[in-house]
Formats: structure tokens, C-alpha cells, sequence
């Protein structure tokens, strides 16, 4: 046996030693290599999209938007009316949430499809007729949260979609957007879909709308991706495919979803319990930036270090919660909830441990103690880790010396980066950091500023920013 405070020393300085700036700074740079070496060959990441430009902030209208996701199918009508306008010149003046229950996800192509319809027929009803746009058909912009192969601007082929849902079954290699119009079409609804992006592509287009400083777009909640705006030069040609060469004339950027997660093997320094995780994993290696980031993994790498505090300090009187016994049951609410405990003690967070632990008693002063410390050393690495993943993305652009001051927003949507308490600051200033030590001694530190920028509705918004494009060219 072990004393609990000795454990807890090691857990923090093994957490908290990769941390800082010059260690940082080191992996920023080999993230930025791998990043390049994918940019230019891969068919995982660093995947090209069909949306080689960002919006003016002029474009004006009213669009459908959809965002499918893995719990819920969103319909809204937006109106876009220049940024210059009050909150930047995005409303959403109807939406309705549609819950994606079991039944949902086990449903056929067909019927899935046929389901989507009817949600967007409904929310189209409960809509003024003034308020929808005025044309033989409705034009659509979609945020598809799931695996596509994109064609066009407009269309992508169906892919498998995992999470338990079923819709791709037989329709594998199919336009998903002939799938959802001709569904529509059933139903007496004329549609055309104008624009399909995936989540990090609309994050960045819904706050580039606003700011025109905006060219990374960044998801971090249960899981991460991140998007980035770079000439298509920096690309190999085979990411393109059979790309038809009207594109490429007109195509001097474009947005990349870079699949972000997959990168870091090798490169992020790991624990013991990061090891456990990614071994019993079902895709081992396959997300290292995301099993140590992200909302899906935070709470089990938490999980990991109790069991062993349970096992060799005697925590919790040497008795693992039978709660706790199974893999993911520790949910990364916990960890916020401990974070953002005010009370003297934690007094609130140790009643929810004692409850959701299934705990005699509550925990002693040194277990919460003991908890509060890992967990903040938990968080703070995903997010140093999380910071300089950004940060490798930013030297794609910045790559080379700059005289006049420049600034770069990241739109960052996501439960962990928007509602994990004291997340986004932290990595606001990890970044900073990184910056400034990057800087030549002669510098002020002030040349570069990369801004992460909280972007709510994003996907939704960035979906009716997608068809805005696409309408206006």
C-alpha cells in the first residue's frame, strides 16, 4: 500500500510534465510534419471539400438548414442578412429539434429517409409563407454528421454511418442528396439540396460569415475534428480524385476537414492509464488526440486512475464502486461538476460522487482532495494537448515570416471547448504560449494572435451558410 497524497503527486507530475511551452512547442512542430506528409498523400485525413470559398458576410436570405447528428435531426429556417446587422447577421427564425431515438437508428434507407422528409415537411408548415423562399423548389443546405464521399459541392456518396444506425444499408455508394429529394419528392415537397458540409466545414463557415479573420473551424465535445482553409496547392493531386477541371480554375483554396483526431501517435506523450484506454479500445491507435481530449474519454481515463488508487492506496477503503467496474461508465460531467465546485470542501460534488459512486459515506477530505487535483491535471493536458494541435494547424498558414500583425479566429463548437468550465481559456492561453515562444527575440510577442472563438448553433448555421454560397455562384 501506498499513501493516497504520494499517488496523487505522481498522477499530476505524470499528467502536468508534457505541459509545458518548450515541450509543447516540440510537438507542435512534428504535428505540423505529420500534417504536411498527410496534406499531400492519405485517404483518411486532410480530405479536400468541394467549398473553395469562404463567405463575404453579404450574402442575404432565408434558408432551409438540416444538421443531422448522431441524437438529433435539426430543420431550421435562417436568415442571413449581412454581418454588418445585429448579431452578425444570423437568425434563426424556426427550428424544431427531432430526438433520434433506437427505433430511428435502426430504420431502413427508405423509411430513414422518408422520416427526415416528413421532419423537414413539418417544420416547413409551421412556417409563415412569407418566411419560406419563393422558388419551384426550396433550397437546402445539410450538415451531415456521419462518413460521406464527397463529389460535389452539392452531393457525396453514402458511406457507412456506424452509431448503431442502419440507414446506409443498401444505399452505400448512393448521392445522398438524391436520397433525401426524392424522399421529399414522395411527400410533395420539392427540394434541392445545394450544399452538404461536415460539422467542422460549418463551424468555420458559420463564424467566417461574422469574421472574415475566421479560417479554422474546430468540434470539441464527445469527440474532435477540426477544419482549415489552405491553398489547394499544399495538397497532393491524388486527394482530389476525378475532380472535373472547371473546378481547379476557379478553386485557389479550399476547406479541409483534416480529421484531426487521428494525429498525435508518437508525437503526445502518454500515461500508463492512456495505454490501458488505448489498448482495450475497439480501434486501438487509430484517434490518439481524441482518446485523450475529448468528452468520451476524459471520464474513463479518470475511471483508470481511481481503480488504481482503488487498488494500491486503499481509496474509497480499497472497495471499487460497482458502478465504476465496466469501462465508460464514468461520465465526463463528473469531472466539470468537480471542476466548478465552489462549495467548502466540495461538499456538492462529494454528495453526487457519493450517489452516483454508491458510497456508504461520503468521500474523506483527502479523496476529494485527491480527485479535484487529478482531475485538473486531467483537463488542463487535453487542454495544452488540444492547443497545440491548433496551434500545428496555424503554422500550415503561418508558416513563414510576417511583418504586419495578423490575426486568425478558430471557430470552436463543441460541450467540451464550450461548457467544460475553464476549458476554452486554458486553451486560449496554451496557444498564446505557443505564439509567443515561437516568436524571433526582437519581436514584441504581438504579431500573431490566434482568437478561439465560441460558435453556438454552428453547425446549423454554417449549413445555411453553405447553400448562401452556393446559391450565389
Amino acid at each position: 500500500m501506498r499513501p493516497l497524497h504520494e499517488f496523487q503527486r505522481e498522477v499530476v507530475a505524470l499528467f502536468s510534465e508534457p505541459c509545458n511551452v518548450h515541450r509543447l512547442s516540440y510537438m507542435s512542430a512534428r504535428l505540423s510534419t505529420e500534417y504536411v506528409k498527410k496534406l499531400k498523400r492519405g485517404t483518411q485525413c486532410m480530405l479536400p471539400s468541394f467549398c473553395h470559398t469562404l463567405p463575404t458576410g453579404q450574402e442575404k436570405g432565408t434558408f432551409i438548414a438540416l444538421d443531422m447528428g448522431g441524437s438529433t435531426f435539426r430543420v431550421a429556417l435562417v436568415e442571413l442578412s449581412t454581418r454588418a446587422a445585429e448579431n452578425g447577421g444570423m437568425e434563426i427564425k424556426r427550428m424544431t429539434v427531432n430526438r433520434i431515438n433506437e427505433s430511428i437508428r435502426g430504420l431502413p434507407a427508405e423509411h430513414f429517409f422518408a422520416w427526415m422528409a416528413e421532419k423537414i415537411q413539418d417544420t416547413l408548415h409551421q412556417c409563415k409563407d412569407s418566411q419560406i423562399p419563393q422558388s419551384e423548389s426550396i433550397s437546402i443546405g445539410l450538415a451531415w454528421s456521419f462518413p460521406i464521399e464527397q463529389t460535389s459541392h452539392q452531393g457525396g456518396t453514402v458511406q457507412p454511418m456506424g452509431k448503431g444506425f442502419r440507414a446506409h444499408e443498401g444505399v452505400v455508394g448512393r448521392d445522398l442528396g438524391n436520397l433525401l429529394e426524392l424522399a421529399c419528392r414522395k411527400r410533395g415537397l420539392e427540394v434541392q439540396v445545394n450544399a452538404i458540409v461536415n460539422d467542422s466545414s460549418a463551424t468555420l463557415l458559420s463564424q467566417a460569415y461574422k469574421d472574415p479573420a475566421t479560417t479554422m473551424g474546430l468540434i470539441l465535445g464527445t469527440g474532435t475534428n477540426a477544419a482549415i482553409y489552405l491553398p489547394v496547392k499544399d495538397l497532393g493531386l491524388d486527394k482530389f480524385g476525378m475532380r472535373d477541371p472547371s473546378w481547379f480554375e476557379q478553386a485557389e483554396k479550399v476547406i479541409i476537414n483534416t480529421e484531426v483526431s487521428m494525429f498525435g501517435k508518437g508525437i503526445l506523450p502518454v500515461t500508463r492509464w492512456d495505454e490501458e484506454l488505448n489498448r482495450t479500445h475497439s480501434a486501438p491507435d487509430f484517434q490518439p488526440l481524441e482518446y485523450m481530449t475529448t468528452g468520451r474519454y476524459l471520464g474513463e481515463i479518470l475511471r483508470l486512475v481511481i481503480a488504481e488508487a482503488v487498488g494500491t492506496c486503499q481509496m474509497f477503503d480499497g472497495l471499487m464502486p460497482d458502478s465504476l467496474s465496466d469501462r465508460y461508465t464514468l461520465d465526463t460531467s463528473l469531472l466539470a461538476a468537480i471542476e466548478e465546485d465552489t462549495t467548502i470542501g466540495c461538499i456538492s460534488s462529494a454528495e453526487r460522487i457519493q450517489k452516483e459512486f454508491g458510497l456508504p459515506s461520503l468521500p474523506t477530505t483527502a479523496e476529494m482532495a485527491f480527485l479535484r487535483t487529478v482531475v485538473e491535471a486531467v483537463s488542463h493536458r487535453a487542454a495544452a494537448y488540444m492547443a497545440t494541435a491548433i496551434h500545428a494547424l496555424w503554422s500550415l498558414e503561418h508558416g513563414g515570416p510576417h511583418e504586419a500583425t495578423s490575426k486568425t479566429s478558430v471557430a470552436a463548437s463543441g460541450s467540451v471547448v464550450l461548457m467544460y468550465p475553464g476549458f476554452g481559456t486554458r486553451c486560449q492561453k496554451y496557444v498564446a504560449d505557443l505564439i509567443a515562444a515561437g516568436q524571433p527575440s526582437t519581436s514584441s510577442g504581438r504579431n500573431h494572435e490566434i482568437l478561439i472563438q465560441p460558435t453556438y448553433e454552428a453547425t446549423i448555421l454554417g449549413a445555411a451558410v453553405a447553400v448562401a454560397i452556393a446559391d450565389a455562384t
